[in-house]
């Protein structure tokens, strides 16, 4: 687990959900040096920087508006450490036929909803997630961060 700046007035987060970075890079200094909650359907290979998990709420003031503050961030291994989510539709994953259907699909993470999930339908080729296993009676599904979206595309 790693400390990581967050903005003041961010989007409020809370334990739990993916976080990046989303600043970018002009001769190797950062534009930003804060993390905030990831977008819908990231991380993206080349696009994105993950950093993490979440690992407790946004800090937030009497104004319930996310205080500048340091936050706790489950930092993964990639392509080792598995996260486990609810998938989008549970019923796709919902039998072991199914589920083994799926392993080694690319995934993304989904925020169509108020709560994130993992879009178990096959994403593009670019997508940073892979489905490596879950618990089918459950409709959950595991899946590894691929190091390439831990870091956005670099311009030589």
């Amino acid at each position: 687990m790693q400390k990581h700046r967050v903005a003041a007035s961010a989007t409020r987060f809370y334990a739990g959900e993916p976080l990046e970075f989303n600043g970018t890079y002009t001769t190797g200094i950062a534009s930003v040096n804060t993390v905030v909650q990831a977008a819908d359907a990231t991380p993206v290979v080349a696009t994105d920087n993950f950093v993490g998990i979440s690992a407790q709420d946004a800090p937030v003031g009497t104004d319930t508006t996310v205080d500048a503050d340091w936050v706790d961030v489950i930092e993964v291994i990639p392509c080792f450490t598995r996260l486990r989510s609810k998938a989008k539709t549970t019923t796709n994953v919902d039998t072991l036929t199914e589920l083994i259907g799926v392993l080694w699909d690319f995934a993304l993470f989904d925020l169509t909803s108020a709560v994130f999930t993992i879009d178990e339908t096959g994403a593009a080729d670019t997508s940073g997630l892979t489905i490596k296993g879950g618990i089918w009676e459950q409709g959950m599904i595991d899946v590894v961060v691929d190091a390439r979206a831990m870091r956005a595309d670099v311009a030589a």
